[in-house]
């Protein structure tokens, strides 16, 4: 590959470089919504003046090719002689002032190559470059760097004329594309310079880097250590006739060593900056460390894609925050476009693999404090979660240890869990549901509930209480035989050995099947039950949570506010105007209860004789006529009616004092209360007036303190 070539490819890659710039332009100014008419003119303008300049600088380059292909190939060597001869005149005319702009096209490439820089990033991420051209570009490369040491050979060594006239003479074969491709050094294996390598089969190079490896002497060291001290003894000295200060020069030994420990303090002090506590740095909170953080990192990145283009710098870094971007969105439905209302914003968001996939989500909920109803079991709920809007029906259950028990309504005041079908979202990710997205449909705080994802369970366990009851029909000691729980023998086989009780307390186990009738089973208490007992089972049904999942699509709709997804039935019954229908067995029923006749105890004889006194019964039958004792009348002696006159009058005089004494207490417990009442009224006025001097006296204090300050003040100023 020649010069002239390389000139050719490095116009046609600045040619596709400018013209991806000016392809990013239009695409800038086009996704620009807020542009003028005027900037965009001045951009056309600017886009065809740099197009036209770049058309002009090839057409140059194309035409110095063409001459530099007819001075090659000359007719003969007295044509070639005329033409070096113009030359060496025209070089000679322009020894004056304007020799500086001589050649200045062949300068121009050459600093061009040499300062150019290969991204090799744009290299193999392109999406416009063919393996060709990124083939090419490596063959420029390499081609230029055998022509530099071929150049550094021929200058090293002497040439002579006859060596002139065979470079004059030498034939150029035709470059074409495929040619050069095949030609091209491997790019994947690194290129070295055999010039390079040369320099090692000199001796004193290998003996100076011996004592790098274990194999070197230590006494080399010791003699280095010496040199090292006869340098110091002999350095740096004072000329006391000038008074000039002479230092004699550092060996690369003694370079090397002062560069080494200079890096040594940089990683010491960068060291002490993360270990150590300084107390005089001042100490920031978490939010100014993050903040301090982040600036350091677009700081780092601002440093690091400095020398990129912009069309790299997205590539790597993505597209920064401002910028106006063209998003292709594929698959999209005909009414978003039918339907696309520019002043209605849309919000773009990036999903994660995992969140494109479905499966059911356990939920930690809680009825928003302002929504005036509670939630019910299987009503359709929108959720506002992560990038999405979905419509869902949700499972309400608390968990008590050893299951998650449904709830049909969701508690007041506390959290409980949830099952949902939809998106799946890491842990932890926030969310807030609504019944609808209607506007105007109802005027009361309209988020119903918010919570937090807890887990991601694709098999999910959710159970039901379930209460069989049954009555008994034959009661022996201990076993029952009970009917109405089952309707075959075959449920009864699966409910074997399952705990069974009574309202009454009883515990009791079902034991088997009977063969007829069917559905009746034999089961065992601990006690003897009666006919008027109710047995009941306490099972557990699992429930599966149903598999709905509607994506909200309001932004197919020509009104944005109008969507609706899966109604409530209450709402569908008053739309279509049906009645809510009506179970005979939820209806309320007087309940009549019959007054229960209890049979009294008997006692047979033998046992009331064994008895002892105490637990007799003592029960007495009713007499028709009164006893001898009652129809006999008790009359007094004239003795013992005067001691029961006497006892009477004394308990009077009695009742008489404690009556008075009664009376003078509450006259002395009036007094007394009337006392403490006029002392407690003293002492509150006393505390009143020490309050009041107190707090003068403070005022008149403070009220000092405020005026000596100003003058203080005052005084400050003035001088």
């Amino acid at each position: 590959a020649s010069d002239d070539d390389l000139d050719e490819d490095a116009s046609d890659d600045d040619l596709d470089e400018e013209a991806s710039d000016d392809d990013l332009d239009e695409d800038a100014s086009d996704n620009d919504l807020d542009g003028d008419a005027d900037d965009d003119g001045k951009n056309i303008t600017g886009l065809t003046n740099r197009r036209a300049a770049l058309n002009k600088y090839s057409v140059n380059n194309l035409e110095n090719d063409v001459n530099d292909e007819e001075i090659a190939f000359a007719e003969s060597d007295s044509d070639m002689d005329d033409l070096l001869s113009k030359e060496d005149d025209s070089e000679n005319d322009l020894d004056g002032a304007l020799k500086w702009k001589s050649d200045l096209s062949a300068k121009a490439k050459d600093m061009f190559l040499s300062n150019r820089r290969i991204n090799i990033m744009k290299l193999i991420y392109d999406n416009e470059k063919t393996p060709e051209e990124v083939s090419r570009v490596n063959l420029i490369h390499t081609d230029r760097i055998v022509q530099e040491c071929e150049n550094k050979k021929n200058s090293s060594t002497s040439t002579n004329d006859n060596d002139d006239d065979d470079d004059f003479l030498k034939i150029k074969k035709s470059d074409t594309g495929d040619s050069e491709i095949l030609s091209a050094i491997d790019s994947s294996k690194p290129f070295f310079d055999s010039t390079n390598l040369d320099e090692w089969d000199d001796e004193t190079v290998l003996e100076s880097i011996r004592n790098r490896f274990i194999t070197g002497s230590l006494e080399d060291e010791d003699l280095e250590a010496d040199d090292i001290s006869d340098n110091e003894a002999h350095g740096d000295f004072e000329d006391l006739e000038t008074g000039e200060e002479v230092k004699a020069k550092k060996s690369e030994e003694e370079l090397e060593k002062e560069e080494l420990s200079q890096k040594r303090a940089i990683l010491k002090k960068k060291f002490d900056a993360e270990y150590d506590d300084k107390d005089d740095k001042p100490k920031m909170d978490f939010y100014d460390e993050m903040k301090d953080e982040i600036a350091k990192q677009l700081q780092l990145n601002r440093d690091e894609f400095e020398d990129d283009d912009p069309l790299t710098r997205a590539m790597v870094e993505g597209f920064r925050p401002g910028t106006y971007v063209r998003i292709l969105l594929k698959g999209m439905p005909c009414e978003f476009v039918k339907y696309f209302d520019p002043t209605y914003p849309i919000i773009v968001g990036g999903l994660l693999t995992t969140e494109e996939n479905l499966g059911f989500i356990q939920l930690r909920i809680k009825r928003h404090r302002w929504h005036k109803k509670i939630l019910k079991t299987k009503d359709p709920l929108i959720f506002s979660l992560g990038w999405r809007r979905f419509q869902s029906i949700p499972i309400y259950s608390l968990n008590d240890g050893t299951r998650n028990r449904m709830l049909k309504y969701t508690p007041e005041h506390m959290h409980c869990l949830a099952i949902i079908y939809g998106p799946i979202h890491p842990p932890n990710t926030g969310f807030c549901a609504v019944q609808s997205v209607i506007e105007n449909v109802t005027s009361d705080f309209r988020i119903s509930a918010t919570g937090v994802i807890l887990d991601i369970n694709h098999s999910v366990e959710i159970v039901k209480k379930l209460k069989l009851t049954g009555t008994p029909y034959k009661i022996f000691k201990n076993t029952t035989f009970i009917k109405d729980m089952f309707t075959s023998a075959l449920e009864v086989a699966k409910f074997e050995g399952a705990a069974i009780r009574t309202v009454s307390g009883i515990r009791g186990q079902i034991k088997k099947p009977l063969s007829k009738p069917e559905g009746h089973f034999r089961a065992t208490f601990e006690d003897k039950v009666l006919m008027s007992d109710i047995i009941f089972l306490r099972a557990w049904y699992p429930i599966k949570p149903p598999k709905y999942y509607n994506p909200v699509t309001s932004l197919l709709l020509s009104s944005k506010t109008e969507w609706q997804g899966m109604r409530l039935t209450g709402q569908i019954r008053r739309d279509l105007q049906v009645a809510t229908p009506i179970k005979s067995d939820s209806q309320y029923r007087k309940i009549e209860r019959m007054s229960r006749r209890f049979n009294p105890l008997y006692i047979p004889t033998s046992i009331q004789a064994a008895l002892p006194f105490a637990s007799k019964p003592k029960l007495l039958r009713k007499r028709s006529k009164p006893s001898y004792l009652q129809k006999r009348a008790v009359v007094l002696e004239p003795k013992e009616k005067k001691v029961h006159t006497f006892m009477q009058q004394i308990q009077t005089l009695k009742k008489e004092k404690d009556r008075k004494r009664k009376e003078k207490q509450a006259i002395k417990r009036v007094e007394h209360s009337k006392k403490v009442a006029r002392e407690e009224g003293k002492l509150a006025e006393k505390e009143k007036r020490e309050r009041k001097e107190y707090f003068r006296r403070e005022g008149l204090s403070q009220k000092r303190n405020a005026n000596s300050d100003t003058r203080k003040s005052k005084k400050s100023k003035v001088e």
